[in-house]
């Protein structure tokens, strides 16, 4: 009886081999997967780091076209004091004092233009073109208060502004030279401001490697 419910050894040899081909295929496809997330944290990674490059030259181009914007202002109160009011932006300032230019403030005036136009315009568009071709970030939304869902907050505030500031661009530049300035929130109120603090959470994301919607608080 015992030679009866005794297993051939090649049984128990062929058991041993089968287990051990499962588990290699088991970890073959766990070593895949787990490529495939780590090659998916990378991609993310760089889109991460091109957003933060668009929204850099995007902010530096803001910032020197506005110290430029107010260097024009005060040209023009002390130059042309009987053209402006005080409480008036600066596109307002600008257009009425425009056929009174001096050489100088003409020149200014055609650095600030050519900002918008050479440097805001290609980065703006190249933004939008970001957030197109997004399809993780902006979806994490629903995930409220993690950084992700703030991210993909402001990402949808941005996206509203770019095409509000290309709506306006091409209503106010191209055939009014008079205009230099595509703002969307000053005293105009023509739409929403640029996002406040994205260019930060885009670093803090960076910096804490937030880059999927499991571990992104």
């Amino acid at each position: 009886m015992s030679e009866l419910t005794q297993a051939p050894e090649w049984i128990g040899a062929a058991v041993i081999g089968a287990v051990i081909a499962a588990l290699g295929y088991v970890g073959k496809l766990i070593l895949e997967w787990w490529a495939k997330v780590h090659e998916a944290r990378n991609v993310r990674r760089a889109r991460l780091i091109e957003l933060e490059s668009l929204l850099r030259a995007t902010r530096v181009s803001f910032v020197i076209q506005n110290t430029h914007a107010n260097r024009l202002t005060s040209m023009i109160k002390e130059n042309h004091p009987n053209s402006i009011q005080l409480e008036e932006g600066y596109e307002r300032i600008f257009s009425k004092a425009y056929d009174k230019f001096t050489p100088e403030e003409r020149e200014l005036h055609g650095i600030i233009r050519s900002i918008t136009v050479n440097s805001l315009r290609p980065a703006n568009r190249s933004l939008l073109e970001w957030l197109k071709n997004d399809t993780y970030f902006r979806a994490q939304r629903q995930r409220i208060k993690t950084i992700l869902g703030k991210l993909a907050k402001q990402l949808a505030d941005l996206e509203a502004h770019l095409i509000l500031w290309h709506a306006k661009y091409e209503t106010w530049i191209p055939n009014t030279p008079e205009h230099s300035l595509v703002y969307l929130a000053d005293e105009e109120a023509h739409g929403i401001g640029f996002p406040a603090g994205i260019d930060n959470l885009v670093q803090e994301v960076l910096e804490r490697g937030k880059y999927s919607a499991g571990n992104n608080r």
